[in-house]
């Protein structure tokens, strides 16, 4: 077979980085090369700022021909990101269960690439999931199951991207490592047909591309029996941290009793090498999921993930409010309950739609000359552009179970368990809404003025005068925050305070003593007062000996 005949599917990329160890600050973790070579532990602020994504924006945009305003509004559904409650316990999930997984696979184990080689592959084939030699992890994994559209697919992997993909080992504490490749994660698709060859075929070709292994070509021919040993060997060689299966509804059109042979295979993978498996998909794939693998994840620590549609609440409306300084029509409309009102009527609380939604907007107004987004354009736009999925919203927006019903991707049969586990839910949701708020800041105002003060500090500028100058000056351009440029302004401000705390400084220390005279031509004080006879400013003549660098520098 010729390297042209190999087949091309996707699966989710992510970064290629060599093992720099640290401390895990848990004990449980520490001696272990696989966990120190993962990035630290996050906490909810931190993740909050990884997360969030923004949209290269200007006002000045606004300016531009039609033509090229048309592409400015793609960026929407490309790069904008917004933290929500659901996101931080999605990450947390998933920070423990790659952790936990690892605690009973250490490499540095006697034997370990034998016995993960041998053992793996035959008590799969055996069907004999005892006595593997090592710790099964108290998470087997968890299913992520909602409406679709609401975003599992693209926050799971913006998740999973934190953590680097592959890395490589070369030598801990001086000691060479059996396996030098560790896949901390692989996220790829359940075939359209729910075939298990089909699935292991593709893991394999997604093993080989990142590692640089013949899997595919030497077992291309082999049969679904043959094959599943040969992934799970493959697993353990390369220390795979959790395998992630999105599509899995797709196992609905798997024949005979393959999507209970799969699910099935993926406990096993539990059970013999301690691989946590997620499974990713929409409602439509609850019925596959009620049998084996609901029974291996019943002790499960991390919990299944519902995702429903939002409710027209805070949530949504922090939602709107990022996307809403998006817009590149002639004017900018403020956001309003009407707005907010309007966008969840048409989008039934679902973001990508919403997201989809308010671009075609954009482009409808653009395209017919229309000046800026009304209520009437959205319900317009709406009813012309969203005529597929239409049925479905209207069944939505009816609440009744028997329209709901005929819909499988947007259907959620809610037990009085899943009802009480979403009020406990809802109660953290707040928690972590108010959390993600305080740090990003709670309105455009504070949002700006934190924003401003972190570019400030990254380009060297003290904290107190960094914030000093974020809230200066967002305040003195509040009403033309998208005109002007907020970072050359502000850092303008803080130099020129930097510099006034340096005359101020030397003024005082030359009170406090007898005045000498400095007779070193670099020093400041020589500087700053030659310029005084030549009529110039502290900050000139710094600027002008190259002390106070060209803002301009800076902002590229």
């Amino acid at each position: 077979m010729s390297e042209f005949d190999v087949p091309l599917f996707h699966f989710s990329r992510g970064e290629f980085v060599e093992a720099d160890y640290q401390d895990p600050l848990l004990e449980d973790y520490r001696n272990n090369p696989l966990l120190e070579a993962l990035p630290p532990i996050w906490d909810d602020k931190t993740v909050v700022n990884k997360l969030a994504s923004k949209p290269i924006f200007n006002a000045s945009e606004r300016d531009l021909p039609v033509h090229l305003r048309l592409h400015c509004v793609q960026r929407i559904s490309r790069d904008f990101f917004r933290p929500l409650s659901r996101h931080l316990e999605l990450q947390q999930s998933i920070s423990r269960l790659i952790r936990d997984g690892y605690v009973g696979r250490n490499p540095l184990t006697p034997n370990y690439a034998f016995r993960a080689r041998k053992d793996a592959y035959d008590l799969i084939m055996q069907g004999n999931t005892s006595g593997y030699p090592v710790n099964t992890p108290t998470s087997a994994g968890f299913a992520l199951v909602g409406i679709s559209g609401i975003g599992k697919s693209s926050s799971l992997l913006r998740i999973l991207q934190m953590y680097p993909q592959v890395i490589l080992h070369r030598k801990y504490r001086g000691q060479d490592m059996p396996a030098p490749f560790q896949i901390v994660w692989l996220k790829m698709d359940c075939p359209h047909d729910g075939s298990i060859r089909g699935l292991c075929l593709n893991f394999l070709l997604a093993v080989d591309s990142l590692v640089g292994t013949k899997y595919y070509k030497k077992n291309v021919t082999k049969n679904p029996d043959e094959l599943l040993p040969l992934m799970a060997q493959a697993a353990a060689v390369h220390c795979l941290g959790v395998l992630v299966i999105d599509e899995i509804q797709n196992l609905q059109e798997a024949k005979d009793d393959r999507a209970a042979q799969m699910l099935n295979f993926f406990v096993q993978l539990v059970n013999t090498i301690g691989l946590p498996v997620i499974l990713v998909g929409t409602y439509k794939a609850l019925p596959a999921l009620n049998g084996e693998f609901r029974n291996a994840r019943r002790n499960s620590g991390q919990g299944d993930a519902t995702w429903h549609h939002f409710k027209n609440d805070e949530e949504w409306t922090w939602l709107l409010q990022g996307l809403w300084k998006y817009q590149w029509t002639d004017k900018k409309v403020e956001l309003d309950q009407e707005f907010i009102d309007v966008m969840y009527e048409e989008s039934q609380g679902i973001s990508d739609i919403a997201i989809k939604l308010f671009m075609l907007t954009q482009w409808r107004a653009l395209d017919k000359e229309i000046e800026s987004v009304t209520p009437g354009l959205i319900r317009s736009v709406a009813k012309d552009r969203l005529t597929l999925i239409r049925p479905a919203l209207e069944a939505l927006r009816s609440g009744k179970k028997a329209q709901i019903q005929k819909f499988a991707d947007i259907y959620d049969s809610v037990s009085i368990d899943d009802y009480l586990d979403r009020i406990e839910a809802e109660q953290r949701q707040a928690e972590r809404l108010e959390l993600i708020r305080t740090e990003l800041g709670y309105d455009v105002t504070e949002q700006t003025i934190n924003e401003v003060s972190a570019w400030l500090i990254e380009a060297g500028v003290a904290q107190v005068i960094a914030s000093q100058a974020a809230e200066e000056v967002t305040k003195v351009h509040l009403h033309e925050l998208d005109e002007i440029d907020l970072h050359k302004e502000a850092l303008k401000f803080a130099l020129q305070k930097q510099v006034a705390l340096v005359s101020n400084s030397a003024q005082q220390h030359s009170k406090s003593k007898p005045k000498v005279m400095p007779s070193e031509p670099n020093d400041l004080r020589v500087i700053v007062s030659q310029g005084r006879k030549k009529k110039l400013s502290a900050y000139d003549s710094l600027k002008a000996t190259g002390y106070i660098k060209n803002p301009m520098e800076f902002l590229g």
